[in-house]
């Protein structure tokens, strides 16, 4: 299948560097300067990836995430730009994005992630896509359907272990280990945090189950 990238950016030399970068890697590209120039475009595509810049002259970006995704649920949609404040990043994400990418951004990193949003969008694992989940490490919240959830420092922690490993119990040692060495943890640390984070995740029915004799697992 052909892999389909949509860019909206003004910027005309991110916009090349992008065609570029990404024509080079074997993905069809095709670049807007404006939301008017893609939107009297008569060809988009489900199973695509779109690099939307928010800052773009006349309609703004995250008005075109919303357009997209009232017809598309599946595309990976990254939001582009230099705003970089927890709120605004909320913002970006809360209008339907799948990820949000400050700039100045590293492009080496931001095609990882366009590959790996690709591989999500054709898993039937769960994960970010499917599930509807979004992780916003600045603001150490996570967001379901539209619904946000601030946690503390270590609850972000503890819930990104978890998340990346849904389909294994982790032990309280392992958590533990995940944390930076001058945060001092125990067991009886860990329980509390967990106990926290349920009260959370029963608002965006996500659940933490616990395995005995073994640790805690996520269920999405």
């Amino acid at each position: 299948m052909k892999k389909s990238v949509f860019i909206i950016e003004d910027e005309s030399e991110i916009l090349g560097a992008l065609k570029y970068l990404l024509e080079k890697n074997g993905f069809i590209v095709h670049g807007f300067a404006s939301a008017e120039e893609f939107f009297s475009f008569k060809e988009p595509q489900d199973h695509s990836v779109y690099l939307i810049d928010w800052n773009l002259p006349g309609i703004k970006g995250i008005d075109i995430v919303k357009t997209i995704r009232l017809k598309d649920k599946l595309s990976a949609v990254f939001v582009m730009s230099a705003y970089n404040k927890p709120d605004q990043i909320i913002e970006g994400l809360q209008s339907g994005a799948d990820d949000y990418i400050t700039k100045p951004f590293n492009y080496d990193e931001l095609l990882v992630r366009i590959e790996n949003a690709y591989s999500k969008v054709f898993s039937l694992s769960d994960n970010l896509m499917n599930v509807g989940l979004k992780l916003i490490p600045d603001a150490q919240s996570i967001m379901k359907d539209g619904v946000t959830v601030n946690l503390t420092s270590r609850e972000f922690v503890i819930f990104h272990h978890l998340y990346k490993h849904p389909d294994v119990a982790s032990t309280r040692e392992e958590l533990i280990n995940h944390f930076e060495k001058d945060m001092e943890m125990t067991s009886r640390n860990i329980d509390v945090h967990i106990f926290s984070l349920r009260k959370k995740m029963s608002k965006i029915n996500i659940g933490i189950e616990t395995v005995w004799g073994t640790g805690y697992k996520l269920v999405l």
